[in-house]
Protein backbone atom coordinates (compact mmCIF):
# COMPACT_ATOMS: atom_id res chain seq x y z
CA UNK A 1 0.00 0.00 0.00
CA UNK A 2 1.13 3.41 -1.03
CA UNK A 3 2.13 5.64 1.69
CA UNK A 4 -0.03 8.56 2.56
CA UNK A 5 1.58 11.70 3.80
CA UNK A 6 0.59 13.86 6.47
CA UNK A 7 2.54 17.32 7.74
CA UNK A 8 1.48 18.54 11.40
CA UNK A 9 1.97 22.18 12.29
CA UNK A 10 2.01 22.38 15.99
CA UNK A 11 0.84 25.57 18.29
CA UNK A 12 2.01 28.23 20.52
CA UNK A 13 4.79 26.84 22.44
CA UNK A 14 4.10 23.22 21.09
CA UNK A 15 6.81 20.99 19.37
CA UNK A 16 6.99 17.06 18.22
CA UNK A 17 5.70 16.08 21.70
CA UNK A 18 2.09 17.49 21.08
CA UNK A 19 1.58 14.69 18.66
CA UNK A 20 3.51 11.43 20.11
CA UNK A 21 0.13 9.35 21.23
CA UNK A 22 -1.28 10.36 17.78
CA UNK A 23 1.04 9.01 15.91
CA UNK A 24 1.79 6.04 17.82
CA UNK A 25 -2.58 5.35 16.61
CA UNK A 26 -1.82 5.93 13.44
CA UNK A 27 -1.94 2.73 10.78
CA UNK A 28 1.19 2.34 9.22
CA UNK A 29 0.19 3.52 5.80
CA UNK A 30 0.22 6.85 7.44
CA UNK A 31 3.40 8.63 7.01
CA UNK A 32 3.68 11.43 9.68
CA UNK A 33 6.14 14.35 9.42
CA UNK A 34 6.02 16.75 12.67
CA UNK A 35 6.81 20.18 11.23
CA UNK A 36 8.86 22.98 13.39
CA UNK A 37 7.06 26.25 12.65
CA UNK A 38 9.85 28.63 11.08
CA UNK A 39 9.91 32.69 12.67
CA UNK A 40 8.76 35.28 10.88
CA UNK A 41 7.95 38.71 11.05
CA UNK A 42 3.79 37.83 10.33
CA UNK A 43 1.81 34.83 9.49
CA UNK A 44 2.61 35.49 5.72
CA UNK A 45 6.19 35.33 5.84
CA UNK A 46 5.70 32.64 8.02
CA UNK A 47 3.64 30.70 5.35
CA UNK A 48 6.73 31.34 3.11
CA UNK A 49 8.91 29.63 5.08
CA UNK A 50 6.74 26.54 5.03
CA UNK A 51 6.45 26.30 1.35
CA UNK A 52 10.12 25.97 1.40
CA UNK A 53 9.58 22.78 3.16
CA UNK A 54 6.51 21.11 2.17
CA UNK A 55 6.53 19.12 -1.09
CA UNK A 56 4.76 21.46 -3.45
CA UNK A 57 1.79 18.62 -4.84
CA UNK A 58 -0.83 17.35 -3.26
CA UNK A 59 0.30 18.26 0.89
CA UNK A 60 -1.79 16.86 2.92
CA UNK A 61 -1.88 19.53 6.39
CA UNK A 62 -2.81 18.83 9.65
CA UNK A 63 -2.52 22.21 11.93
CA UNK A 64 -3.48 22.58 15.40
CA UNK A 65 -4.09 26.03 17.21
CA UNK A 66 -1.78 28.17 15.52
CA UNK A 67 -0.53 25.95 13.09
CA UNK A 68 -4.66 25.56 12.16
CA UNK A 69 -4.32 28.79 11.51
CA UNK A 70 -1.49 28.85 9.74
CA UNK A 71 -1.85 25.52 7.91
CA UNK A 72 -5.24 27.60 6.26
CA UNK A 73 -3.07 30.33 5.47
CA UNK A 74 -1.06 27.64 3.48
CA UNK A 75 -3.96 26.53 1.67
CA UNK A 76 -5.52 29.88 1.17
CA UNK A 77 -2.37 30.54 -0.26
CA UNK A 78 -0.94 27.58 -2.49
CA UNK A 79 -4.38 25.80 -2.95
CA UNK A 80 -3.13 24.29 -6.16
CA UNK A 81 -0.51 22.41 -4.19
CA UNK A 82 -2.84 20.87 -1.32
CA UNK A 83 -4.82 18.06 -1.67
CA UNK A 84 -6.65 18.51 1.95
CA UNK A 85 -6.42 20.22 5.06
CA UNK A 86 -7.62 19.30 8.79
CA UNK A 87 -7.55 22.18 11.03
CA UNK A 88 -7.61 21.47 14.78
CA UNK A 89 -9.01 23.70 17.88
CA UNK A 90 -8.63 26.50 15.34
CA UNK A 91 -11.42 29.22 13.95
CA UNK A 92 -9.36 30.87 11.14
CA UNK A 93 -10.76 34.35 12.27
CA UNK A 94 -8.50 37.69 13.33
CA UNK A 95 -8.24 37.45 16.96
CA UNK A 96 -10.69 39.68 19.35
CA UNK A 97 -9.60 43.18 20.78
CA UNK A 98 -9.29 41.34 24.27
CA UNK A 99 -7.30 38.93 23.04
CA UNK A 100 -4.67 41.48 21.39
CA UNK A 101 -4.48 43.87 24.71
CA UNK A 102 -3.74 40.46 26.44
CA UNK A 103 -0.65 39.31 23.96
CA UNK A 104 0.05 43.27 23.99
CA UNK A 105 0.26 43.14 27.51
CA UNK A 106 2.13 39.62 28.27
CA UNK A 107 4.37 40.85 25.51
CA UNK A 108 5.42 44.16 27.88
CA UNK A 109 5.68 41.65 31.03
CA UNK A 110 8.05 39.52 28.88
CA UNK A 111 10.48 42.15 27.76
CA UNK A 112 10.64 43.25 32.03
CA UNK A 113 10.60 40.26 33.08
CA UNK A 114 11.81 36.57 33.55
CA UNK A 115 9.56 34.02 32.24
CA UNK A 116 8.65 31.55 34.98
CA UNK A 117 6.80 29.40 32.76
CA UNK A 118 3.38 28.35 32.19
CA UNK A 119 1.04 28.58 35.24
CA UNK A 120 -1.12 26.05 36.16
CA UNK A 121 -4.23 28.46 35.76
CA UNK A 122 -3.43 28.79 31.87
CA UNK A 123 -2.66 24.92 31.57
CA UNK A 124 -5.85 24.17 33.18
CA UNK A 125 -7.64 26.68 31.06
CA UNK A 126 -6.31 24.89 27.92
CA UNK A 127 -8.04 22.00 28.93
CA UNK A 128 -11.31 20.56 29.60
CA UNK A 129 -12.35 20.31 33.41
CA UNK A 130 -12.42 16.46 33.10
CA UNK A 131 -8.99 16.37 32.71
CA UNK A 132 -7.79 18.84 35.34
CA UNK A 133 -6.36 16.24 37.85
CA UNK A 134 -4.49 14.23 34.50
CA UNK A 135 -0.78 14.82 35.51
CA UNK A 136 0.61 13.32 32.32
CA UNK A 137 -1.13 16.07 29.78
CA UNK A 138 0.16 18.90 32.13
CA UNK A 139 3.40 17.75 32.50
CA UNK A 140 3.75 17.99 28.72
CA UNK A 141 2.01 20.66 28.27
CA UNK A 142 4.79 21.98 30.70
CA UNK A 143 7.56 20.43 29.20
CA UNK A 144 6.87 22.12 25.83
CA UNK A 145 6.38 25.45 27.06
CA UNK A 146 10.08 25.26 28.93
CA UNK A 147 11.75 23.66 25.84
CA UNK A 148 10.14 26.28 23.79
CA UNK A 149 11.28 29.07 25.84
CA UNK A 150 10.85 33.12 26.24
CA UNK A 151 12.41 33.61 22.96
CA UNK A 152 9.72 31.39 21.28
CA UNK A 153 7.27 32.71 23.23
CA UNK A 154 7.60 36.41 22.47
CA UNK A 155 8.31 35.58 18.65
CA UNK A 156 5.02 33.51 18.15
CA UNK A 157 3.12 36.35 20.18
CA UNK A 158 4.80 39.01 18.47
CA UNK A 159 4.61 37.80 14.99
CA UNK A 160 1.28 35.82 14.31
CA UNK A 161 -0.99 37.73 16.38
CA UNK A 162 -2.53 39.80 13.74
CA UNK A 163 -4.32 37.93 11.67
CA UNK A 164 -7.74 37.90 8.83
CA UNK A 165 -10.49 36.13 8.44
CA UNK A 166 -10.07 32.91 6.25
CA UNK A 167 -12.74 31.38 6.18
CA UNK A 168 -14.45 33.55 3.08
CA UNK A 169 -11.42 31.92 1.27
CA UNK A 170 -11.00 28.67 2.61
CA UNK A 171 -15.36 28.11 1.50
CA UNK A 172 -13.97 28.69 -2.15
CA UNK A 173 -11.84 26.24 -2.77
CA UNK A 174 -11.42 23.32 -4.22
CA UNK A 175 -9.77 21.31 -1.33
CA UNK A 176 -11.32 19.26 0.97
CA UNK A 177 -11.32 20.44 4.72
CA UNK A 178 -12.63 19.53 7.98
CA UNK A 179 -12.53 21.70 11.51
CA UNK A 180 -12.74 19.36 14.46
CA UNK A 181 -12.53 21.45 17.74
CA UNK A 182 -13.32 19.97 21.60
CA UNK A 183 -16.69 20.68 22.82
CA UNK A 184 -14.77 22.30 26.07
CA UNK A 185 -12.23 24.33 24.28
CA UNK A 186 -12.33 27.94 25.66
CA UNK A 187 -10.60 29.37 23.01
CA UNK A 188 -12.81 28.56 19.66
CA UNK A 189 -16.19 30.12 19.70
CA UNK A 190 -17.66 26.82 18.42
CA UNK A 191 -21.06 28.35 17.96
CA UNK A 192 -20.05 30.98 15.54
CA UNK A 193 -17.47 28.79 13.82
CA UNK A 194 -20.64 26.14 12.59
CA UNK A 195 -22.70 29.25 11.78
CA UNK A 196 -20.05 30.52 9.34
CA UNK A 197 -19.63 27.12 8.39
CA UNK A 198 -23.45 26.65 7.17
CA UNK A 199 -24.31 26.09 3.56
CA UNK A 200 -20.42 25.45 3.20
CA UNK A 201 -18.58 22.29 2.24
CA UNK A 202 -17.07 22.48 4.89
CA UNK A 203 -17.69 20.30 7.97
CA UNK A 204 -17.35 20.44 11.59
CA UNK A 205 -17.12 17.97 14.10
CA UNK A 206 -16.84 18.03 17.77
CA UNK A 207 -14.74 15.85 20.56
CA UNK A 208 -17.01 15.67 23.63
CA UNK A 209 -14.82 16.03 26.84
CA UNK A 210 -12.03 17.86 25.20
CA UNK A 211 -10.53 20.81 25.74
CA UNK A 212 -8.41 23.05 23.50
CA UNK A 213 -5.39 20.42 23.56
CA UNK A 214 -7.29 17.63 21.93
CA UNK A 215 -3.93 15.54 20.74
CA UNK A 216 -2.97 15.23 24.35
CA UNK A 217 -6.39 15.04 25.46
CA UNK A 218 -8.06 12.65 23.10
CA UNK A 219 -5.95 11.35 20.95
CA UNK A 220 -7.52 8.00 19.94
CA UNK A 221 -10.58 10.65 18.62
CA UNK A 222 -8.36 13.05 16.94
CA UNK A 223 -6.45 9.71 15.29
CA UNK A 224 -9.77 8.38 14.15
CA UNK A 225 -10.41 11.38 12.11
CA UNK A 226 -7.74 11.65 10.58
CA UNK A 227 -7.79 8.43 9.19
CA UNK A 228 -11.33 9.14 8.49
CA UNK A 229 -10.66 11.86 6.46
CA UNK A 230 -6.99 11.33 4.93
CA UNK A 231 -7.90 7.79 4.07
Amino acid sequence: MNKIPLYFLPGTQCDEQLWQAVFSLLPEHFEHHAIVLPQGESPHAIVQKLHLQLPHSDVNLVGFSLGGYLSALYAATYPDQCNKLLVLANAPHALPDDELITREQTLDYLSRHKYGGMPIKRIHHLMSHTNHNNTSIINTISAMDKRGGKAMLIDQLASTSRRINLLPALKSLPITIKFVIGSDDNLVDIATLRHELTSSHIPLDIIEDCGHMSPLESPQAVATHLINFFS
